[in-house]
């Protein structure tokens, strides 16, 4: 029997489109922030003043920063040579933003849930994104380490109203879609060129916490285009809906495991 990984290169160089869904299990494995004992460590630190609660997210951005190591660098590397010199958009749920550190084109990548790159009025005076301060939840961190203990750390503030910042993050309160809704349009512009050509879609553990996102709008996509397929990779959630299995391939595997073990 053909390796899945041979239909899928064979399925990318014939397509004239592809189109990617990266979901939540596209991540390595890790423990919580609360059940490292290192970071642990931080928390209580942070913890022993109430004015200091403002640092948590910045230190969750430091700790998965620590935690998106080698494999993450190479499942991403793999997907880029996937991509290289083809038409395609990348659609990600992530919120981790490691993806704009890769050569995956910016202007072909859609977060519609946030990310740590911008941040939002926490008291929601309005609707204007600012970009976050890169070198803060470094800072965060020393100042949890108690390496920066004599220097009191401030919280960034909203230049209208003076409330403390918040990353535009999807299922926080104050959420603002209209950050991504430019480069969403442009994805909804590129989609409505999909139609009867030839469409290769690669879903990387997307599963159900946002299936409105790509899950659903990606099966849709498959059952209207028949000069369409899909591979869907999902430890779990791999099945395909019965409309669209002529044309589906499903992998029973994590998605990083599945680049780095079959392309490599």
């Amino acid at each position: 029997m053909e390796e899945i990984t041979d239909i899928l290169l064979e399925k990318i160089k014939d397509a004239e489109l592809v189109l990617v869904g990266i979901g939540e299990e596209f991540q390595e494995s890790m423990p919580k922030m609360e059940e490292d004992a290192d970071f642990l460590v931080l928390l209580k630190r942070m913890e022993k003043e109430e004015e200091d609660a403002w640092m948590y997210p910045y230190l969750r951005k430091t700790y998965m920063d620590m935690h998106c190591g080698d494999k993450t660098g190479k499942a991403y590397n793999i997907l880029e040579n996937l991509l290289d010199g083809k038409n395609y958009f990348v659609v990600s749920t992530r919120t981790d933003d490691y993806i704009y550190k890769t050569k995956i084109l910016k202007e072909r990548i859609v977060t519609p849930c946030g990310g740590y790159q911008f941040c939002r009025c926490g008291g929601g005076c309005n609707k204007q994104l600012y970009p976050a301060d890169r070198q803060l939840p470094g800072r965060v961190y020393d100042y949890c380490m108690e390496k920066e203990a004599a220097q009191k750390l401030k919280p960034p503030i909203c230049p209208v109203c003076g409330q403390k910042l918040a990353f535009n993050l999807a299922g926080e309160p104050g959420y603002i879609e209209e950050g991504y809704l430019p480069q969403w349009n442009q994805y909804m512009k590129w989609l409505q060129g999909t139609v009867n050509k030839r469409l290769c879609v690669l879903e990387l553990g997307v599963g159900m916490k946002y299936p409105t996102v790509i899950r659903w709008p990606f099966e849709k996509v498959v059952f209207f285009n028949q000069k369409s397929n899909i591979f869907r990779v999902h430890s779990k959630l791999y099945q395909l809906a019965e409309e669209i299995r002529d044309r589906g391939y499903k992998v029973e595997k994590k998605p990083i495991d599945f680049l780095i073990n079959g392309f490599v």
